[in-house]
């Protein structure tokens, strides 16, 4: 027996054949995009900076041209109010979407294709009503707008497929448009080579820009793949050196301190020569703590906290207290200036231990908004004043700190040493 208000059995079947349609829509749109290969280039896999580079340039663009070319429309206005309807609407819809993309752009947040695409169409179908207002084929300058737009397409879109796909409803439209509206061409004045040569161009611009594009992402690419396997390398020798050498170092470096404790009481010069080569051991161990802590960095480690463990490392086998104080949150920085940066740190450590005699050392991390600054200070004895050239280690210091825009400074007087490393980064 039907249930009581239950709707007819015709309107069930309708209901749910437009539920199981509605919920197939989803599913050929993977499909066509795994067919043009869309996924396999989006913002946040391929190239992240240099792709959200150009997609801010391009929200920029949209935002100049767009306003100078609504003034243009509007004052004097070009059309009346019957004609600018059509017109007005897809503008709007293009400062909506162009204003999502910047939101996103500002806010960090992810940025897919699907935005990049919207964008690209709606530029597209702004350049077609256009045309159309203007008369048409006949307009001078309007189907120049569909180059830009397909160069931009090409750019964030590396699939030949695609960008053909995209060529062609952009050509289609332009033609479309180009027989339909304000009398169509002009058979007899031969308006149809214009219009061919025209539709060609629109094809070359697109693949001449998507075979550029494509080859540096594939340039990209190779340097990212040529950057992981160095970054394993490093790992694999930091892991190596830690349960090799390292190790080594730590029991001979347990052997010679109990060495000069038992000399001490005997041989007076034999306890004075074991005290300086276990220095030495302890030096050579601190020395091998730069690619094993190091090695961290590009194991997904913070600099923040490669620094803290680095520093109880320090104390460990130098006795000499360290600590880190961080201020400010850690931005993403790359693994080239996180390994910078720690090679300085490490540097003045090593100086701390070797030349300073202090009983304390304070290292300082300090995010900024802007920029960013290291300190290693301590309270030894000072440096001699031609410190800056006795060997290399204040001179590779120098050199890391300007490879990666910053500087650093030297502050010693008899009562310690700050080595300070400011260097510039830009958060987006």
């Amino acid at each position: 027996m039907p249930e009581l208000n239950s709707p007819p059995p015709t309107i069930r079947n309708a209901t749910r054949s437009f539920c199981t349609s509605a919920g197939r829509v989803p599913q050929l749109l993977r499909t066509a995009a795994g067919v043009f290969r869309v996924s396999d280039w989006t913002l946040n896999r391929i190239d992240p900076d240099g792709l959200r580079y150009v997609a801010t340039v391009l929200v920029w663009v949209h935002w100049v041209v767009g306003t100078a070319f609504f003034v243009v429309l509007v004052y004097p206005p070009w059309y009346g109010p019957g004609r600018f309807d059509a017109f007005a609407l897809l503008f709007l819809l293009m400062l909506v979407c162009n204003g999502f993309v910047h939101y996103r752009l500002a806010s960090k947040r992810r940025l897919t294709w699907r935005w990049i695409f919207a964008m690209c169409a709606l530029d597209a179908a702004l350049a077609t009503a256009g045309a159309a207002l203007g008369g048409g084929f006949s307009h001078h300058f309007f189907h120049l707008l569909y180059y830009p737009v397909l160069a931009g397409f090409a750019v964030f879109f590396t699939s030949f497929r695609l960008n053909m796909a995209f060529a062609t409803g952009v050509a289609a439209l332009y033609l479309a448009m180009s027989l339909t509206v304000g009398g169509g061409i002009d058979l007899e004045a031969r308006d149809e080579k214009p219009l061919v040569v025209r539709i060609l161009v629109m094809y070359a611009v697109a693949a001449t820009v998507n075979l550029v594009s494509r080859f540096e992402r594939i340039r990209w690419r190779a340097a990212v793949e040529r950057e992981r396997e160095l970054h394993r390398q490093r790992i694999e020798i930091s892991q190596t050196i830690h349960d090799t050498t390292a190790q080594s170092a730590y029991m001979l470096g347990l052997g010679l301190e109990e060495a000069v404790e038992r000399a001490d009481r005997s041989d007076p010069e034999l306890a004075e020569r074991l005290a300086g080569m276990w220095a030495l051991s302890r030096s050579a161990m601190w020395d091998l703590r730069h690619p094993i802590d190091g090695g961290q960095l590009f194991n997904g480690g913070t600099l923040g906290e490669v620094l803290a463990a680095h520093a109880k490392t320090f104390t460990v086998i130098t006795s000499i207290p360290a600590e880190l104080a961080q201020q400010g949150v850690e931005p993403e920085l790359s693994a080239i200036q996180r390994s910078l940066l720690f090679s300085i740190a490490h540097n003045a450590l090593a100086n701390v231990f070797r030349h300073s005699g202090a009983d304390h050392v304070a290292i300082t991390l300090d995010f900024r908004d802007n920029s960013l600054r290291l300190l290693v200070s301590d309270d030894g004895v000072g440096l001699p004043e031609d410190y800056a050239g006795r060997g290399h280690g204040f001179r590779n210091m120098r050199a890391d700190a300007q490879r990666m825009g910053g500087r650093l400074q030297v502050e010693s007087n008899g009562h310690g040493t700050t080595v300070s490393c400011a260097v510039p980064y830009d958060r987006d």
